[in-house]
């Protein structure tokens, strides 16, 4: 019968422990991340007695087990701290006390900055993360402490642009054409109409035609007086001039071929008139073709020196007769090489203006052809220009030579602004490989603010090349610019400009549109300010800074444990690692089986007081019928005593 106390005893304990762990829920209910604790009871060592059926067994009362802790997941409430944090999710956020380096965990994310800039409970206990490398913005190394000093965030240098404009397809010539010089009879050069001369210096050669001999024989004419005299083949038909009575003069000669070529055996009668002329000192014969044939012109003097300047191979008089003109244009490209180019054509007689000759984009003028056949012969020289830097001049400026410009603000090593200008301008079109192909000029310069020099400054230039679609096939970097900003910078600093892919925001066109740019971007920044601090769902804690950049500085790590249950509450919200519940695994948030960061937010106690009440009237029933055994044991061994008396 005593041992009925004994139990009743053990479940008066067991109990009030149970009623201690409610009471220690209800009183967190409202604590920060805090995790609920169930009691776990056991029965205990039973004792055996012998009854007339066999042996049997009495209990001895009742054991606390155990005191668990109940990880389920909290409810989120939404704050306006960015550096309130709740974990979604399996995962402790891992902290240290500033008096030690041992790492205790928590649930709790109420994080603030104290002030030396470290990320703190608010008990003090430091917030543990991976730092990250400014260069390739990821986690190295091992967790760290979470310090965001209130210092100016370094400046970074320019090192890239990129820009994807669109350039108008139909732009106007922007360019100068100087004055001709030299020898020869050509005397301008201009723009044609919608065309696009090459820029460069070019040099004009005038030939005169030295026409081949016409078969004639016989007597020199110049030395036997005024008479022709001797044979003329054409088309291997001789025309045989007699010796005695030869038509004296271009005129009377003109009347004699005309009745020799009526001849029906000449075969010439329907193809072939010929006609008298006198100009100037000279007295000419055309013989003309009605139809597909000879065409040739001579004069009394050439067919007395016995030449005609006619073959048989010839069909026009200005194969015959006439001069040529052969236009090289030197070039010099990016690299300083200079590029050549040639075009050739015919300057005809009687032609003193020609309109894009030879293709070349130019219409030449030329001074009246001597005696109506040929010009002068000789060399010439003028210049196109466009904006190359050795071309830039007060007179022939970017802003009258370009059909567009760009500018983008970059920074020095010390991260102060400069504006660089990256101007535009249609330069020439020409057929590569059968395919249409407009080439455009491009340079980037430096405002004399901006320069070291104090002078404008052109950086590089370029060609950029499109096709007939308006697609960039070539020049579209990324081109090294060297650049030598004011202010005490890093001397020479290095720049890559990208107009195409590489440029980040697609490619630069050419369209029938207006020019304009469609992206930009460059990858320097001043120093700056640090204006706030955000969380990422990843745990990526990064700074904004005045300068308009955000950079990621840490990355939260998280802890978990395989027995979780078994770890030590240590108070403050924090737990610590024991020998059952085995040593922490850690990850990034997100990665694994661990959970993710909700910023703005913080966990909830995952208390619930429907349950802890219930469990609470279930405790204190069983604490009163325990209470009973024992009343009730006392009233037994009462009557016992009083059988005594």
């Amino acid at each position: 019968m005593l041992s009925s106390l004994f139990s009743a005893i053990s479940g008066l304990n067991a109990n009030g422990h149970a009623m201690d762990v409610i009471g220690n829920n209800v009183a967190n209910v409202n604590t920060v991340g805090y995790k609920a604790s169930r009691v776990t009871f056991s029965d205990m060592l039973y004792q055996s007695v012998f009854g007339t059926a066999g042996p049997s067994q009495i209990g001895r009362g009742v054991a606390l087990t155990s005191v668990d802790t109940l990880f389920q997941q909290g409810s989120f409430e939404s704050t306006n701290e960015p550096t309130d944090l709740a974990i979604g999710g399996k995962g402790f956020f891992i902290v240290r006390s500033p008096d030690s380096p041992a790492n205790y965990y928590t649930r709790a994310g109420q994080f603030r900055f104290d002030k030396e800039g470290y990320l703190v409970t608010p008990s003090g206990y430091i917030l543990r993360a991976r730092p990250i490398d400014r260069v390739t913005d990821t986690p190295f190394g091992v967790d760290t402490d979470v310090v965001i000093p209130q210092e100016p965030s370094e400046p970074r240098a320019t090192e890239f642009i990129g820009m994807a404009a669109n350039l108008q397809s139909d732009s106007p010539w922007r360019g100068n054409i100087s004055a001709v010089t030299g020898t020869s009879s050509l005397t301008e050069a201009r723009l044609a109409d919608d065309q696009y001369p090459r820029p460069g210096d070019y040099t004009a050669t005038v030939s005169n035609l030295a026409a081949p001999l016409i078969t004639h024989t016989g007597t020199n004419a110049a030395s036997e007086g005024t008479e022709f005299i001797g044979v003329i083949l054409i088309n291997d038909y001789e025309i045989e001039l007699p010796s005695t009575g030869a038509p004296a003069t271009a005129e009377s000669l003109a009347i004699y071929l005309n009745s020799m070529l009526a001849m029906p055996s000449a075969g010439f009668a329907s193809l072939v008139h010929v006609s008298y002329a006198v100009l100037g000192s000279n007295q000419y014969l055309d013989l003309s073709a009605t139809a597909d044939g000879v065409d040739i012109t001579f004069d009394d003097s050439a067919l007395a020196a016995g030449n005609t300047g006619w073959t048989l191979d010839d069909e026009a008089s200005e194969d015959l007769y006439g001069s040529t003109m052969t236009l090289q244009v030197a070039t010099t490209g990016p690299d300083g090489a200079q590029y050549l180019r040639t075009y050739a054509g015919r300057v005809t007689s009687q032609i003193t203006s020609l309109d894009n000759w030879a293709d070349a984009g130019l219409d030449v003028t030329f001074n009246d052809p001597l005696d109506n056949f040929i010009v002068t012969a000789g060399t010439s020289t003028f210049t196109v220009s466009g904006f190359e830097p050795d071309q830039v001049s007060s007179t022939l400026n970017p802003q009258t030579t370009s059909n567009y410009a760009s500018s983008v603000t970059v920074y020095d090593s010390l991260g102060q602004p400069h504006v660089v200008t990256v101007y535009f301008r249609k330069a020439w079109e020409e057929v590569v490989n059968s395919v249409q192909t407009n080439v455009w000029e491009w340079y980037a310069e430096l405002d004399g603010a901006d320069s070291s020099t104090g002078q404008n400054t052109v950086a590089e230039w370029g060609y950029m090349r499109f096709n007939n679609n308006g697609v960039l096939t070539s020049g579209g970097g990324p081109h090294t610019v060297t650049f030598d900003f004011s202010l005490g910078g890093q001397p020479n600093q290095e720049i890559d400009i990208a107009f195409g892919p590489e440029s980040g925001g697609g490619s630069t066109t050419q369209y029938p549109l207006s020019s304009t740019t469609n992206f930009q971007t460059q990858d320097g920044y001043p120093p700056g300010v640090l204006q706030n601090v955000t969380v990422s769902t990843e745990g990526i804690i990064s700074g904004h800074y005045s300068n308009g950049q955000i950079i990621n500085l840490y990355q939260i790590t998280l802890a978990y444990f395989n027995n979780p249950h078994a770890l030590s509450r240590d108070g403050l919200n924090l737990y610590s690692e024991t020998l059952d519940s085995g040593v922490p695994y850690t990850n990034a948030p997100g990665e694994g089986s661990l959970g993710r960061i909700n910023p703005n937010s913080l966990e909830q106690s995952n208390v619930d007081l429907a349950s802890e009440f219930v469990k609470m009237i279930t405790t204190q029933r069983a604490y009163q019928a325990n209470s009973r055994v024992i009343s009730t044991t006392d009233e037994m061994l009462s009557e016992l005593m009083n059988i005594k008396r």
